[in-house]
This record gives C-alpha cells, sequence and structure tokens, in this order.
C-alpha cells in the first residue's frame, strides 16, 4: 500500500511540473557550434538572493554539449534541470524527486523581468545557472557525450 501512495504522490508531482513546463516555454533547436562563443544575457536573477539551489556544489550529469536557446516571458516561472536527468531539457520534469534514483542536484526555478532569448546550460557544468558560460566547448565534456 505505501509503494502504491508513494507511485501515486510522485506521480502527481511529475504532473504538476509538466503542466508548469506545457505553459512556460518554447523551445528552440540548437545550432550552436564547438567555435561559437556562448555568454550569459545581461539577465540579473532575484532568486540568487535568497535560493540555496544556486549555490550548490555538486553538478549533474552531462546531458548534451550544446546549450539550448529559449525565450522567456516576463513573470513565468521556470524551473531549471541541474540534475541532467530530465527527458524535458533543459527543464526540469520531476525525474529527480524518484527515489529510487537517489539524485542530490535540484533544479533553478526562476523568472526574468522581461521577454528575453536566453541559451540555456545543457551540460550542466555552467559556473553561471542556469545560463551557459562556455563550460561545454571543454575537452573532458565535448568527449563525455558521443
Amino acid at each position: 500500500m505505501a509503494a502504491l501512495t508513494m507511485k501515486t504522490s510522485t506521480s502527481l508531482l511529475y504532473n504538476n511540473y509538466l503542466l508548469l513546463l506545457r505553459h512556460s516555454r518554447t523551445l528552440y533547436s540548437s545550432g550552436v557550434t564547438l567555435g561559437k562563443a556562448v555568454k550569459a544575457p545581461g539577465v540579473s536573477l532575484l532568486e540568487k538572493e535568497w535560493q540555496r539551489e544556486f549555490y550548490q556544489k555538486e553538478k549533474g550529469k552531462i546531458y548534451d554539449k550544446k546549450p539550448f536557446k529559449l525565450t522567456l516571458q516576463p513573470g513565468k516561472p521556470y524551473l531549471w534541470c541541474a540534475c541532467g536527468h530530465s527527458k524535458s531539457q533543459p527543464l526540469c520534469d520531476g525525474t529527480h524527486l524518484m527515489a529510487q534514483l537517489r539524485i542530490r542536484v535540484k533544479p533553478i526555478m526562476f523568472r526574468v523581468s522581461e521577454e528575453t532569448d536566453v541559451w540555456l546550460c545543457n551540460c550542466k557544468q555552467t559556473n553561471n545557472k542556469p545560463f551557459c558560460d562556455g563550460t561545454h566547448r571543454q575537452e573532458d565534456i565535448q568527449t563525455a557525450i558521443k
């Protein structure tokens, strides 16, 4: 009975994440190559002042070796996947909540004040979460994903 309850609550959390994602993103396929420089946008996130997930020491699993371009809408909450296990990259789908995976890295929640196009990190090794800082161009990250 306890397993059924846990499965049901995980399912509800997952559905809530999907609902949030469905109403908050427009994804584009990325044509970013190894040689292009990708800089963080001039967006300051107020959440960095209070959200401890921005300061996690551990970094997630490398998902891809290039960032995703995303058009962010003002005032909408976004959950950037920091663990690298989400099936709806670069945003979180709640996979980190599955106890059997033992994932300690939590997603980053943020909002922007004006509509803007940004490159969100997909290698999960950035030092400017959730934005790409070009870390994906390092040789070890490029060789980690075939």
